[in-house]
């Protein structure tokens, strides 16, 4: 065997592959994502393998100074992996024999196969990845809160069907935008306890008659424990399907308030004004300024959910152990992850510039036949009415309303009391005091008593409880990413000490 070691796997068959298949089978285009990771994993493989007794020192440490070339020149650009090659591993290992000869470098797979070391590059990138949006996720969330606290009383309708339904105040809504992200959070923070688990040493799907220590590798690598079962550790994806299905509904979310915005954007509504930095513009008409950023959200959610599709296909129709098609299932959770960031950094951005016009909100507010809704709780309180019998006295009353031209701040007492005679027979009294109270959205939301409810005070509360659960979530992400980093840091240390001549 050559120490040049191109198609080092193929002992079984006497031919290379042809030109054609070598291209159609090899995933290198797609690793160059995993390279880091696949150089950590092995050489903490290799530092495993040299305490076990299976390596002696010298071995270790000629093969960890060739990994380490092979980091230090790809940081460099002065190498990039070779399409001639069916994947980085093959790679990897063929740019070590190549360094230090076969009867070293040959030894690098000891008591490993591609199946566990594709299972260990995915899972370390995607908790990587992880961490990385969960941290733009909790910007995200952090931009919303400030904006949610200088809009507590800044009233606007909320509305069911499209239509008017209840007056609310913006910072009701972002309070709800919030706590749609955390429960996101969340769903990433559960996910990444599932992930952060080590498929090393399951081999090839049966395990090894090598003594490894598969613990420590994991420990090494900075994971939280093993996939303990071989079979499962190396054919196994759902930690992969559970991340793009919890993105794609991290997707849904930010699109929901992508159109949203752009809706409020719109002349019609005219409740905010996206900042240039977060517009295009037209190329024909001059007047136009496009919230074309929140438009991409909407579309490359699209792209994430057809990712996620792209993997459950892939998925279910697959036996157990390694088949070839797992190699297809790293682009899609890339796309996914991918997207995923920039959106959630782009939506932060646009929030965090965009003008509320606060004005404009009060101005509609108080136009707003939503108002109907306190009118009808406020009559219940104030005359006993039931309040079926309040709703059909304030839907005639809306109903005569419209039809004569009146706006809300029209309606009077007097108007109220014919409806209750019309409607019910009765006759009552009402204060024009309470009429106007009720129909006016500052005071009429400071009336609202109940948990969760626009009404300044209970917004205000939650606001400083979101704060706290907020500090809470950035500690724990801060927690497992010093992990993560720690055991890099350790490691980075160790492979040093070896190859100095200074490790034990």
């Amino acid at each position: 065997m050559t120490g040049t070691a191109e198609g080092i796997y193929r002992g079984r068959v006497s031919k290379g592959l042809s030109e054609r298949a070598k291209k159609f089978v090899s995933s290198i285009n797609v690793d160059g994502g995993i390279l880091e990771d696949d150089l950590d994993g092995t050489e903490a493989h290799e530092l495993m393998l040299y305490e076990q007794g299976i390596l002696s020192r010298e071995e270790l440490s000629k093969i960890l100074t060739a990994l380490e070339k092979i980091r230090e020149e790809h940081k460099k650009g002065k190498i990039k992996l070779d399409p001639k090659f069916e994947d980085v591993h093959e790679f990897v290992e063929s740019k070590v024999i190549s360094e230090v000869g076969v009867e070293i470098g040959g030894k690098i797979h000891t008591g490993r196969s591609r199946n566990d070391q594709v299972a260990l590059d995915i899972r370390m990138r995607l908790r990587r990845e992880l961490n990385e949006l969960s941290s733009s996720l909790l910007r995200l969330i952090e931009t919303i809160l400030k904006l949610a606290e200088r809009n507590i009383e800044t009233p606007m309708p909320l509305f069911t069907h499209i239509q008017h339904a209840q007056i609310g105040t913006f910072g009701h809504y972002l309070l709800a935008q919030v706590d749609i992200l955390m429960r996101d959070f969340d769903r990433l923070d559960e996910c990444y306890c599932r992930v952060n688990l080590s498929p090393l040493g399951g081999c090839a799907i049966g395990g090894s008659s090598f003594e490894l220590d598969r613990k420590r590798t994991a420990d090494i690598l900075g994971f939280d424990g093993v996939v303990e079962n071989s079979l499962d550790a190396v054919s196994s994806r759902d930690v992969v399907l559970e991340a793009a299905a919890i993105i794609s509904i991290l997707m849904a979310d930010l699109s929901r308030m992508a159109e949203d915005l752009i809706l409020w954007s719109t002349p019609e509504f005219g409740y905010i004004e996206l900042s240039d930095e977060y517009s295009s513009t037209s190329s024909a008409m001059p007047q136009k300024k496009n919230p074309c950023t929140l438009e991409l959200i909407r579309g490359k959610t699209g792209g994430v959910y057809g990712s996620l599709f792209s993997l459950l296909t892939t998925m279910k129709g697959l036996a157990s152990g390694y088949n070839r098609d797992l190699q297809e299932t790293k682009p899609p959770i890339w796309r996914c992850v991918d997207e995923a960031k920039g959106c959630v950094d782009v939506l932060e951005g646009v929030i965090g510039t965009m003008l509320v016009r606060r004005e404009r909100m009060l101005g509609v507010s108080s136009e707003s036949y939503a108002l109907a809704w306190d009118l009808a709780e406020g009559l219940v309180k104030e005359t006993g009415l039931s309040f079926r019998e309040s709703h059909a006295v304030v839907g005639e009353v809306v109903k005569d309303a419209l039809s004569s031209g009146l706006t809300v701040r029209e309606i009077t007492g007097e108007l109220i009391e014919a409806a209750a005679e019309k409607v019910l027979g009765k006759k009552i009294k009402v204060d024009q005091r309470v009429v106007n109270t009720y129909l006016d959205p500052i005071s009429s939301l400071k009336q609202r008593k109940t948990l969760g409810s626009p009404s300044p005070e209970e917004v205000s509360r939650m606001l400083k409880r979101r704060r706290g659960e907020l500090k809470e979530r950035e500690g724990k992400l801060n927690k497992r990413v010093k992990k993560v980093e720690k055991a890099r840091g350790e490691l980075e240390k160790k492979v040093k000490g070896y190859i100095s001549g200074r490790g034990r």
